[in-house]
């Protein structure tokens, strides 16, 4: 841009300053005078964070307010007999800044160590949507420079409340905002809402008949989505709106907002390692039918049984997955096979390395499982366990039993070294709850060794696509798996016993403890 412009632009800027300025006094003595708070007047003056942080100082440097009304000691006795119109109490800064104080001193807060911080979850009524929306009809048509039917004539309540809030939590906890902190929940409640909102009907009766017929919005009188659908200046008529409702709206000093208690949620947070299991009875997770156990334990819950109490939850509040599973009879040996257990409302957030040898040591002593490379990880790390989980291969080594005495044609027959992909059709030991499909799966080597001690028996080693079902590639499962080792050598054959060698997946990171 040409000097000689810039200057006349910057100039044009200048000129309509004094304008502006004159304009938001207008808008702000206005909102004033039909007793709207600071807050919410600086709200509708689209506020910034800083300017919310601190409101005495905003006011004065915009100039709305005189220099010499310090610590906010003002003088319009309106406002302390009636509740904001617009937030209806909710930004009693007086209220607010005790806030603070009781989420630090309240026993349930205190329970949790966690570094990250904290996040706030606030729960607002609906009928603040309700006199947002009568105040835009009022400025709309009294400063129709300013504001216009389709745009949000203010910062939303919710952010703003936020940035106060959040300011005032971050200095007296002096800890950081975190979505992966302690969530303060912080509830209002309105007394006259559902009366206030009744109104609505006689607004658009048509969007209150299509809710009751829809048989999955028939619990709620209208939910806030529907609301911010529905009703904006530009969506109802303004003079049925102004019929049966006050633009502005009304209050009085006896009915405002109330805060409800406050309640803490502890993060969610991701334990990651690796399992051996070493047992032929035990499950990978507690094995139930028709609400009776069938076995006394499983891996899931002697894992959980060292780890949750350093998280201060108890070991049925935990989420176990892991990269596949193996049959209650098979063993998992070697690396281990990578699992994850998601803890819901943490106490702490650490996992100091004194404590992670702690828990494996005690995993350990169960003779029946361990555990290896425990660590937290990020909820975006789970993707490794949770996904391409078909593209993965599998090492295992099964214990073969032949009806013949095992000769040197069938080692040879089961030494594979080419790929091969077979179709195995839904077994017949798992088809009560699995759908019946045919799977083709990819059988990547073959290699087996007779045994010396025993002329009927040979160990074979197999590695496969995650996803076979090794039993049955053994047997067939008459004829449902094909081929199979009963195909190939052409006699039979059964597997008396099974482990798991490896699973294709680095992850998570190995410690070496």
């Amino acid at each position: 841009m040409p000097k000689k412009q810039r200057v006349r632009v910057l100039e044009s800027r200048l000129a309509s300053f004094p304008k502006a300025m004159a304009q938001q006094k207008e808008i702000y003595d206005y909102l004033r005078s039909v007793d709207c708070c600071r807050v919410c007047c600086l709200r509708f003056l689209k506020g910034t964070k800083e300017e919310f942080v601190d409101i005495d100082a905003a006011l004065r440097k915009r100039d709305l307010e005189p220099a010499d009304q310090e610590n906010g000691e003002h003088k319009a006795k309106k406002l302390k007999e009636n509740v904001c119109i617009a937030c209806l109490g909710l930004f009693d800064l007086d209220r607010i800044a005790t806030l603070a104080c009781e989420v630090k001193e309240h026993a349930a807060y205190q329970q949790y160590r966690c570094e990250a911080g904290f996040l706030t979850s606030i729960s607002l009524p609906i009928v603040l949507h309700l006199r947002q929306l009568a105040l835009w009809f009022d400025v709309v048509d009294r400063f129709p420079q300013t504001f216009f039917p389709g745009t949000p004539p203010d910062i939303a309540v919710k952010d703003a409340l936020k940035m106060i809030i959040i300011h005032q939590l971050e200095r007296t906890l002096e800890k950081p905002f975190s979505v992966d902190g302690v969530m303060v929940n912080v509830p209002y409640t309105y007394a006259n809402e559902e009366e206030e909102l009744r109104t609505l009907e006689q607004v658009s009766p048509g969007v209150f008949a299509n809710r009751k017929a829809n048989k999955h919005t028939k619990k709620e009188f209208i939910s806030r989505n529907a609301f911010e659908k529905h009703f904006t200046p530009s969506m109802i008529n303004g003079d049925r709106f102004r019929k049966h409702y006050a633009v502005p709206p009304v209050s009085s000093e006896e009915v405002g907002l109330v805060r409800g208690e406050l309640s803490f949620t502890g993060p969610t947070i991701f334990l990651a390692g690796r399992y051996n299991k070493f047992s032929r009875e035990l499950s990978q997770t507690p094995w139930m039918i028709d609400g009776k156990r069938k076995m006394a334990g499983s891996v899931q819950e002697t894992i959980g049984a060292s780890v949750a109490p350093h998280f201060g939850v108890s070991d049925e509040q935990l989420i176990f997955s892991s990269s596949g599973r193996e049959d209650v009879d098979v063993r998992c040996l070697g690396e281990g096979r990578p699992f994850v257990l998601e803890i819901v409302d943490a106490k702490t957030d650490q996992l100091p390395e004194d404590v992670a040898i702690r828990m494996e040591q005690e995993v350990g002593t169960s003779q029946t499982v361990a555990i290896r490379d425990i660590q937290l990880v990020k909820r975006e790390d789970l993707v490794h366990i949770r996904h391409g989980e078909e593209d993965k291969r599998k090492f295992y080594r099964a214990l073969c039993v032949t009806a013949e005495p095992v000769t040197e044609e069938m080692v040879r027959k089961l030494r594979i070294d080419e790929p091969f992909v077979m179709q195995q059709v839904t077994p017949l030991r798992v088809l009560h709850r699995r759908t019946l499909l045919a799977r083709p799966r990819t059988v990547y080597s073959v290699k087996a060794f007779a045994c010396r001690e025993n002329p009927h028996a040979m160990v074979v080693d197999i590695v496969s696509q995650a996803g076979t079902y090794i039993k049955e590639l053994v047997h067939s499962d008459f004829g449902r798996t094909g081929p199979s080792f009963r195909s190939i050598i052409g006699a039979e054959i059964d597997i008396h016993a099974l482990d798991v060698m490896a699973i294709d997946l680095d992850w998570p990171k190995k410690l070496r403890r």
